[in-house]
């Protein structure tokens, strides 16, 4: 049971991990070089449909390894370090998500061209910053998470 856990939880962290540095290295990256017309609807689209998938994933990886690290505690009896970092920048980043990128992910959600603000680019470049920090801490947590299966 606790193997096949540790290989979904290595499975879902990875694929989120994946996603947040495609978005942050690859599709921003192409938003950003299209004309005004067809980046913001399709970052409004992206960021509709983004913000309400990535929350249930963000909270399942957080279940998942949290249940992983617990497991591994009850069976070793040496209080799994390695998980109990993954699952503390986990949540770091989820806070850092809500407070920071999630408001401004609300904003382009909710943005059409007759809605547009003139500084509407200022607030994508902003949250572009703060996603590549999220993806930095979830880089970190990631590794510590198989840190943590391998030890």
């Amino acid at each position: 049971m606790s193997e096949s856990l540790n290989v979904l939880v290595i499975i879902a962290m990875g694929l989120l991990v994946g996603n947040e540095l495609a978005v942050a290295a690859f599709v921003h990256p192409t938003l950003n070089r299209l004309p005004d017309s067809i980046h913001l609807p399709v970052a409004s689209a992206l960021a509709r449909l983004l913000g309400k998938v990535m929350p249930l994933w963000y909270i399942s990886v957080f279940l998942l390894t949290s249940t992983a690290g617990w497991i591994r505690w009850h069976q070793t009896g040496q209080f799994p370090v390695w998980f109990a970092a993954s699952i503390i920048l986990m949540v770091l980043a989820i806070v850092y998500s809500v407070a920071v990128e999630v408001p401004i992910n609300n904003r382009v959600a909710a943005w059409t061209m007759d809605t547009l603000p003139a500084d509407w680019k200022i607030f994508r470049d902003k949250w572009d910053v703060h996603h590549r920090w999220r993806v930095g801490l979830l880089t970190i947590s990631f590794a510590l998470l198989v840190a943590g299966v391998v030890h």
